[in-house]
């Protein structure tokens, strides 16, 4: 479905990019919390399997939240089509110009002299994201959160957060002050905020 920005399907996507980022911050923020404790504690099978699950669900959620925040570029709802280039093909291609696009960003500004004062040296950047990115990105969501599937015991999260944590985080900070600030009042998500398992009296007559 196609849509313009500020209509009533572009609002109701909004409220769904909200959900879907704050949900990724959730398992962001239970990753931290359960990586740290792995670190002071040492590791054991018990919080690597916690620690585990919080990074799925970050991947996922993060992966679901991109895939969005195209479809709200695009202002289009469908799947992504190409005469060529397969559905996930060109999923791939959007989610590493993204990534891309925040890594010579955040080495312009560097270089440049306007990052922050706490931002690393530019030696920690490098000048492109490794091609493979995307297609492993959307693997790991696949399969270790997405899917119930048989490479799901032999895929190794450690070998991905090793290689491209630092990219998929980049992704995840640069939509933090838009999608993931809470002011004061938690923010109203239509049914969502208004789920309830509390039995109400019915309002149909009887």
């Amino acid at each position: 479905m196609k849509f313009k920005t500020g209509d009533a399907t572009d609002t109701a996507h909004c409220v769904a990019l909200k959900h879907e980022f704050l949900r990724c911050d959730d398992a962001f923020k239970e990753f931290a919390s359960a990586g740290e404790e792995m670190i002071m504690k040492g590791e054991n099978r018990r919080i690597a399997y916690r620690t585990y699950n919080a990074y799925a669900r970050f991947i996922h959620h993060l992966y679901e939240f991109m895939l969005g925040a195209v479809a709200r570029d695009r202002g289009d709802t469908e799947p992504l089509k190409h005469p060529v280039h397969k559905e996930h093909e060109m999923a791939n291609k959007y989610i590493h110009g993204i990534a891309q696009r925040i890594l010579t960003n955040k080495r312009e500004a560097i270089l440049n002299g306007t990052a922050p004062a706490w931002e690393n040296h530019i030696s920690a950047y490098p000048e492109t994201v490794p091609l493979e990115f995307a297609q492993e990105f959307r693997r790991l969501r696949n399969t270790a959160s997405g899917h119930v599937k048989h490479q799901r015991a032999g895929l190794s999260l450690t070998e991905f957060y090793d290689k491209y944590h630092m990219y998929v985080y980049m992704m995840y900070a640069n939509s933090v002050h838009m999608w993931g600030q809470i002011e004061d009042d938690f923010p109203d998500l239509g049914e969502i905020t208004a789920f309830s398992v509390l039995i109400r009296e019915s309002t149909t007559s009887k």
